[in-house]
């Protein structure tokens, strides 16, 4: 059998392979064309009148804590005189298309954007001649521009979309917003300079730095680097050059010299390690309410040179908590968070330890504080579940399914899955 199907491959000329692979990026073009003209006949059929998205535009500046009591809010995914699209719609939409709100609600304010405010470009897409993702890139910096400058943006790249650089859309979104916008730009360039420290996507104790530094401070900074790396090896450390650029920025956080490691306690910090038994990796919080996944051997590490270590109480995660009262207890907050890491609304990433802790069955309709009733919701979608059209129930084998206001399903199973058996 394998031999007669490699001769029946082989007979496939080079041609035909290659005629092959084109047809199928063809019909993938052309079932991302469908999914995106589909999203936008809804908005067609559903974006709020102009007087409603007009009121609450007044209000675009009230923080999420104020917005609350509000229940669903008119979004403006797009540029001004876009249309205007109902809140808890909007993410029942982007949970249909497998999306978090976040990711869903661009990809809905792109397609508007090409749709109202940039039509030549979007006839290219419709076309089949500029592919959906490079107008989107082109709708994501073009939504802040009034609809002058939109219009100046379509007309300038829409006849050369398809050949058009990321470098030289840039260029004519700036050009556009000095035309007429020049109140957006920044009064000085180093206003970007930014240090983002990923704690939330700690992976294996390790954790991603995006910085934007003034190049001086770059320049210092890689002889920093580069004289850590190399003092480090003098010291007979036989770590690859990246892990020991690794450890010197982190002796210089600590404001210490690669070989300049020092014992004293005042510079160390407490870490509280919650060890799951019967697993091989353990949970520290080297910040408050920050856990990370890490090593046993890491954790090691860390408890010799930590100032104080506070070891706590193993959650038992199959135990059935419950108190009388409305607020949970710290065990049950903590052990909802562990079972859910996530907040439970469709495709949503937000950490649970950044989460509300909801009631699944209001409390007031006789819902129990208990591990079986409480789930990690994130402050929008708590909002959307107590003050919009959400709703959700939790099934006796423990998913979550919810119903938008449009009436889609959608069930989230968060459970881990099965051991494997050998």
């Amino acid at each position: 059998m394998r031999k007669a199907l490699l001769t029946c491959d082989n007979e496939r000329t080079p041609v035909s392979l290659v005629a092959a692979v084109r047809a199928a990026a063809d019909v993938e073009r052309r079932v991302q064309l469908d999914k995106a003209l589909a999203v936008l006949e809804w908005v067609a059929a559903r974006q709020l009148p102009e007087d409603r998205a007009a009121e609450e535009r007044a209000d675009d500046h009230l923080d999420e804590m104020t917005r609350d009591r509000f229940g669903s809010q008119a979004l403006h995914l797009a540029g001004p005189g876009a249309p205007v699209v109902e809140e808890d719609e909007a993410y029942e939409i982007a949970a249909a298309l497998g999306l978090s709100r976040q990711s869903g609600s661009r990809y809905v304010g792109d397609l508007i954007e090409l749709r109202y405010r940039l039509p030549r470009i979007w006839s290219r897409v419709t076309a089949l001649d500029l592919p959906l993702w490079k107008a989107r890139k082109i709708a994501a910096a073009t939504c802040t521009l009034p609809e002058a400058g939109a219009a100046y943006v379509d007309a300038q790249l829409a006849w050369a979309a398809a050949r058009t650089t990321l470098a030289q859309i840039d260029r004519t979104v700036d050009e556009a917003m000095v035309r007429f916008a020049p109140d957006l730009l920044p009064e000085d360039p180093t206003d970007h300079r930014d240090v983002i420290v990923d704690l939330d996507n700690a992976r294996h104790g390790l954790v991603s730095i995006d910085a934007l530094l003034d190049l001086d401070d770059a320049l210092d900074l890689e002889d920093a680097l580069r004289a850590g790396a190399a003092a480090l090896k003098e010291a007979d450390s036989d770590d690859p050059l990246g892990v020991r650029r690794a450890k010197a920025l982190g002796d210089l956080a600590r404001g210490q010299g690669a070989l300049d490691l020092q014992t004293d306690s005042a510079r160390r910090r407490p870490l509280v390690v919650n060890v799951v038994n019967g697993q091989v990796t353990c949970e520290a919080f080297v910040r408050p309410g920050l856990p990370v996944s890490v090593s046993v051997d890491q954790i090691r590490g860390w408890c010799a040179a930590a100032a104080k270590v506070t070891v706590r109480d193993v959650l038992d995660l199959r135990a059935d908590y419950s108190t009388e009262s409305y607020a949970p207890t710290e065990k049950l907050s903590a052990q909802a968070r562990r079972l859910h890491p996530t907040c439970v609304f469709p495709h949503c990433q937000s950490t649970s330890e950044r989460c509300d802790i909801d009631h699944v069955v209001e409390y007031a309709d006789g819902g129990p504080t208990s591990t079986a009733n409480l789930a990690p919701l994130c402050r929008t979608h708590h909002r959307m579940k107590t003050h919009a059209r959400w709703r959700y129930r939790r099934r006796f084998d423990g998913v979550f399914v919810w119903t938008g206001p449009m009436g889609q399903v959608f069930e989230v199973d968060d459970r881990p899955p099965p051991p494997l058996v050998e």
